[in-house]
């Protein structure tokens, strides 16, 4: 079982009508007090004003709640958008703060610079030190080529990301 988590500031301002960071923590930890192995997704990480401060509280409330030996993989990315999506979130009635991030094309869809991508991925894999032999890392939807800058590593294919993925996953239940 996997959950997506973010700051409180992106949950109570953007992720309406959503479960609150509190009840996704507290859900997880009810599983994996089961037995069952948890996951996290940290996508869309979201760049705005001391954002890495309230990430890094995130991370240290999971490193202090769960056991590596518990969490089967956690993904990062950043927000993407396609051009309709932007007009559609224009559009809503309940307005989004999303848009006033700096948007520039990066593999046929808008996103953050690579240099700020780097700065968040880079700063928040490394909050994560503690599990980084235990368990598995990626980035969500990203390009291949920031894996080697983030992680030390990088596949060839996604056909290789996959596989390694899924042998990662079958050792931690196994």
């Amino acid at each position: 079982a996997t959950w997506s988590l973010n700051t409180n500031t992106i949950v109570e301002n953007e992720e309406h009508l959503t479960a609150s960071l509190d009840e996704r923590i507290e859900a997880a930890r009810m599983v994996a007090d089961r037995g069952i192995k948890v996951g996290f997704h940290f996508h869309p990480i979201v760049y705005y004003e001391d954002y890495l401060i309230e990430y890094k509280e995130v991370i240290d409330r999971l490193l202090d709640e769960f056991s590596k030996d518990e969490v089967v993989l956690v993904s990062l990315g950043t927000l993407t958008f396609i051009k309709p999506v932007i007009k559609k979130i224009k559009k809503r009635e309940i307005k989004s703060k999303i848009l006033q991030m700096p948007l520039l094309p990066s593999d046929g869809k808008l996103s953050y610079p690579k240099e700020i991508k780097l700065e968040m991925f880079k700063t928040i894999y490394n909050y994560f030190k503690p599990w980084h032999n235990d368990v598995y890392f990626y980035m969500c939807m990203e390009n291949l080529s920031l894996w080697q800058e983030v992680f030390d590593y990088e596949y060839g294919s996604n056909d290789e990301f996959e596989k390694s993925m899924i042998e990662s996953y079958l050792r931690k239940i196994g």
